[in-house]
């Protein structure tokens, strides 16, 4: 597939869905033994389109709209506390302080991920435990310690969230970056709106949304990929999120534009 016929597909996807804008746009060629990992997503705001390419690669096309998230989920969710929880007062007490009054989910989202990414450091240390417990005593994680310690805290004030795997699109020199991918292999996090479905977001840079440089698995992996390559052809527009400043991190920020 070219190029012209790759920004024509990806075009017709953002109409077939009804969107009257996509802010940003990106087309990938994927290639490799397991190029398969690719599938169709779609979530809030997001949508991966697969189509085949020539020689067995895969043309990828991630659309990401910028319009605001339009959800008037209340909070408290009124949802029950999920049995895989472990018992940790201290973790329940700390979730239960960062989400404060908040009236509505997308609110009590932003407090708990905008806290998180105020007291974790990154740290590329890949000996480092990155399960919750661990990166809440140390306060350090590289993406998987930063995910797990969000979808912890989440759902120990009743939000249900899960992680993601995939690719995120960098600049060369980038701390793990692989050239056959043009970026690093990352993870991030969906969170569940009653009313809009999962929506992602990425603990360590934006709440309730991503960009065109994120390419989601369809299904998990726990190991590395091998042989996999990801080659960018198109890219257009530019999201424009509102930056929120930390004393320590810069969180983009999707506006909740339900409440």
């Amino acid at each position: 597939m070219n190029r012209a016929a790759a920004l024509a597909l990806a075009a017709a996807l953002a109409a077939s869905a009804g969107l009257l804008r996509a802010d940003e746009l990106a087309v990938y060629r994927a290639s490799g033994a397991e190029a398969g990992l690719f599938d169709q997503y779609d979530n809030d705001g997001y949508s991966l389109g697969v189509e085949r390419g020539a020689e067995g690669s895969l043309v990828l096309s991630v659309r990401v709209s910028g319009a605001p998230l339009a959800s008037r989920a209340p909070f408290p969710t009124g949802a029950a506390r999920e049995a895989s929880l472990t018992a940790s007062p201290e973790r329940d007490a700390y979730a239960r302080t960062l989400a404060g009054d908040a009236a509505t989910e997308a609110v009590a989202v932003e407090r708990i991920l905008s806290g998180i990414a105020s007291a974790v450091r990154y740290d590329a240390d890949r000996a480092r435990k990155q399960d919750p417990a661990s990166v809440f005593a140390s306060k350090r994680a590289h993406c998987v310690g930063f995910s797990e310690l969000a979808v912890d805290l989440l759902r120990r004030v009743g939000i249900s969230a899960r992680t993601v795997q995939g690719i995120l699109r960098t600049k060369a020199g980038t701390e793990g970056y692989d050239s056959h991918i043009g970026g690093v292999y990352h993870r991030w996090i969906e969170i569940y709106y009653p009313d809009l479905g999962f929506v992602f977001s990425d603990p360590s840079s934006s709440i309730n949304g991503v960009d065109a440089r994120y390419v989601a698995f369809g299904r998990r992996t726990f190991e590395r990929p091998r042989g996999l390559t990801l080659t960018a052809m198109e890219t257009s527009g530019r999201l424009d999120y509102p930056v929120l400043r930390l004393p320590e991190a810069t969180m983009r920020v999707r506006p909740a534009g339900g409440q």
